[in-house]
């Protein structure tokens, strides 16, 4: 390995300061959970959900919509510590619109 080169897998800390990853996290058509994860650029103003951008998903495949009409719109509803990331990342709970 080359001076300076990551592991595969390992980010180099200066790479991910000032972000975040906020992972989404809301309940499926069958009860399940879903999550998909989004970078926050701009962490400094994460203090509740109302900072974090509404994000939207094809509903279909979740058991949430029909084909023709499938956009479901998630909207953060509470932000708690990631405990499987960094001490930065959060989990994001949303409501499924």
């Amino acid at each position: 390995r080359e001076r300076g080169e990551a592991r595969r897998g390992e980010a180099r800390r200066e790479d991910t300061m000032g972000v975040i990853v906020a992972e989404y996290v809301w309940v499926d058509g069958d009860g399940g959970l879903r999550s998909k994860s989004r970078v926050i650029r701009d962490l400094k103003k994460v203090k509740s959900p109302k900072d974090l951008p509404d994000w939207n998903f094809d509903g279909s495949s979740t058991g949430q919509a029909e084909g023709s009409n499938s956009e479901i719109e998630l909207r953060p509803e509470a932000i708690f510590r990631d405990p499987f990331r960094r001490e930065e990342d959060v989990l994001v709970m949303c409501s499924a619109w």
